[in-house]
């Protein structure tokens, strides 16, 4: 299994896409979902749920930082 992408790594692929309102976009909707459905497996990772929540939490404030 590959590791996953960091959360800081993921912001800096955002910024530079050419069209981040897109990116942050999809992701506000995708987190969520992946997130509860971790939550739900038998053999729930916590460390995995946690680094979600934080990717989650940086682009709820990009989408806000982007649209000021």
């Amino acid at each position: 299994m590959s590791s996953p992408i960091s959360t800081n790594s993921l912001k800096k692929l955002i910024l530079k896409s050419d069209n981040p309102r897109q990116k942050i976009e999809l992701l506000l909707r995708t987190l969520p979902y992946t997130i509860k459905e971790e939550s739900k497996r038998r053999d729930m990772n916590i460390e995995v749920v946690k680094n979600l929540v934080n990717k989650l939490s940086m682009v709820q404030k990009l989408a806000v930082d982007i649209k000021q």
